[in-house]
């Protein structure tokens, strides 16, 4: 099976890539980093580079994805892939994570006030209501 760690360019996805690697370990499972690019910040990369979905090392998406995965190796000795999406990211993690039958997402997340909640969209909040398998939260003060 996969474990799937949602991951981004934040200082958390170093301790959520490590409790995934934990996870995948203990498991004997293989590991997914999967970074998620809003379709708003695609279309500006995409319209600054000429309106091309390549480049030279490889597509907008997977090259935001290895660059959140930077210096993540320090934290994870299990064989990871990186994986990049674009679209909304609490969709395209639970998306991601059925398509590859994974046994658990890990995912990063802030305590946060119930007004707070109910003001801003939470991330973590749509993957927890909408993952059909286990969902491993990891969170810091708002």
């Amino acid at each position: 099976m996969v474990i799937v760690a949602a991951i981004s360019d934040s200082d958390q996805s170093r301790e959520i890539a490590a409790r995934a690697d934990e996870l995948a370990r203990a498991f004997d499972d293989r590991l997914h980093l999967v970074h998620v690019t809003e379709e708003t910040e695609y279309t500006r990369i995409v319209e600054k580079q000429s309106g091309t979905r390549e480049t030279d090392t490889g597509s907008v998406e997977d090259n935001a994805a290895g660059r959140a995965a930077e210096g993540l190796d320090e934290v994870v000795s299990a064989d990871y892939e990186v994986v990049g999406r674009v679209g909304n990211p609490g969709k395209k993690v639970v998306e991601y994570a059925a398509e590859v039958d994974a046994r658990y997402i890990v995912i990063g997340g802030r305590s946060r006030s119930p007004v707070g909640k109910a003001l801003f969209g939470s991330v973590t909040q749509s993957i927890l209501l909408n993952a059909d398998r286990p969902v491993v939260t990891l969170t810091t003060p708002e």
